[in-house]
């Protein structure tokens, strides 16, 4: 597994907006007439960005939050996180896999979880935060399509990072973080830490898997979109699936199952 970096860290533990249900979650987008007016009041021109204005401004915000500028809390969460896990936030990965693989899951996995209970739910909370002051209306999947697509330049980020998305290897190995992000979504739901919101973002961490997988963006590059059909049907692949579903899903490495 390759060190996980900002993305890596930051987006393995991202919650949904609670208060979207999932016709609200994989909903299409807003009326363009509403969104330019939402965007001609908070959002001002960036020189040089790329694709969706306010998905730009979610992620950079997240980042800037949660891994540029993380407040003492924030890191303290990340550390008490990473004690139970094998000294890392990646350790949630490993332990998740490896209880699946044995068959000791959900057990095993919510018991050596459980002490960071409360960090969990420090971060969910501020996540969902960050959330709800970007997509108030619930259109969730479009944020979570466009980190998968790699079509949101951001020129603000800092070299090596101005697209959003999830970081590839070193070599341009497949992304393995999609896995880590499902598997602290589960850790959340197990540990009963916004039950609703994480069954809710659950498929759509496996939307941005598979848009990721099917288009295959570069870091540092404008990446173009997928073609409109492609991505009604991932939206549709995804919408509705259960977290057992979703566990099933995951089990495929390190593309969804008819990817490569």
């Amino acid at each position: 597994m390759t060190h996980i970096d900002r993305r890596q860290m930051l987006r393995g533990t991202l919650a949904a907006a609670a208060a979207t249900g999932l016709s609200a979650v994989f909903a299409p987008p807003a009326q363009a007439d509403d969104d330019s007016e939402w965007l001609r009041h908070h959002l001002p021109p960036v020189p040089g960005m790329h694709g969706d204005r306010r998905a730009n401004e979610l992620w950079y915000v997240y980042e800037q939050t949660f891994y540029l500028q993380p407040s003492s809390e924030v890191t303290a969460a990340y550390q008490a996180i990473g004690a139970v896990a094998g000294g890392a936030i990646e350790g949630v990965l490993y332990l998740y896999r490896g209880s699946r693989q044995i068959g000791t899951y959900p057990d095993k996995f919510v018991e050596r979880v459980a002490p960071a209970r409360d960090a969990f739910a420090l971060l969910s909370g501020m996540q969902l935060e960050v959330l709800h002051r970007y997509y108030q209306s619930g259109h969730l999947a479009l944020p979570f399509y466009y980190l998968g697509e790699g079509s949101l330049y951001d020129p603000r980020m800092p070299e090596g990072g101005k697209v959003h998305m999830m970081n590839t290897g070193p070599n341009g190995e497949p992304a393995v973080n999609w896995h880590l992000w499902h598997a602290i979504a589960r850790a959340m739901m197990l540990l009963g830490t916004d039950v609703e919101a994480w069954t809710r973002i659950d498929p759509l961490i496996g939307l941005g898997w598979a848009t990721q997988s099917v288009a295959k963006p570069l870091p540092e590059t404008v990446n173009p979109p997928l073609r409109p059909q492609v991505r009604g049907q991932l939206i549709r692949r995804w919408q509705g699936l259960s977290p057992e579903e979703m566990d099933v899903a995951f089990d495929s490495f390190p593309y969804p199952a008819g990817i490569s």
